[in-house]
């Protein structure tokens, strides 16, 4: 029986450990590295839709059937992440639900998706201008906050990053630590031309940044 029980604890607690560890193994990976990974992970949060509205201001949606920028999971583990999930994005919903998929990045640009949305087949390189606009986290409401940064961005909690452009396309932007360090240590916010990789489909594109 105490063996039982001895052998039930561990087992919970290689699970508990099992994301964060995942989380570290893949800190710093670029768009090159990542190509190859195929180990899955779980986040619970909420979900939500970041996209431009009629207006050309950028909205944030907690309830949505559809969305047509980029949807971002705000983790219940005070972890942010793009959810890139191109195959199954029809059934993608707002609110509170359980996410499984592969996590690439680090702390400042975690993606969780799915294996079309990071796979090599229809990557290209690319050249978008636009809006950074920074997506500051609030855990306790769920929700992040669009915000246009007049100074560099580097000493804010960790966040995401998505570029908005002229025609109000939304791309979430992810890269090496370092290309994101650099893109947050600048002033420049608007009418900024980013060179990368472009991957996804309408709901999740994401731009790899150089």
């Amino acid at each position: 029986m105490l063996r039982g029980a001895l052998t039930l604890s561990m087992l919970v607690l290689a699970l508990t450990l099992a994301l964060p560890v995942f989380a570290a193994h893949h800190e710093g990976k670029d768009y090159d590295s990542m190509k190859g990974d195929d180990k899955m992970a779980v986040m619970e949060g909420t979900l939500i839709c970041v996209q431009v509205n009629e207006s050309g201001d950028v909205e944030t949606m907690s309830e949505f059937s559809e969305c047509a920028g980029t949807v971002v999971m705000v983790g219940s583990d005070k972890e942010v992440a793009i959810a890139a999930k191109k195959d199954d994005m029809k059934g993608m919903k707002g609110g509170k639900q359980t996410v499984s998929g592969e996590l690439a990045g680090h702390t400042r640009g975690y993606v969780l998706a799915s294996q079309s949305a990071l796979g090599e087949e229809g990557a290209k390189e690319a050249s978008v201008s636009g809006t950074i606009v920074c997506l500051l986290p609030n855990y306790e409401d769920g929700s992040v906050d669009p915000v246009v940064a007049t100074s560099p961005c580097g000493e804010k909690d960790p966040h995401l990053h998505i570029v908005v452009t002229g025609g109000g396309q939304v791309y979430a932007l992810h890269g090496s630590e370092e290309a994101i360090s650099k893109l947050e240590s600048s002033s420049d916010r608007k009418n900024v031309e980013l060179q990368g990789k472009v991957l996804g489909d309408q709901g999740a594109w994401v731009l790899y940044v150089n």
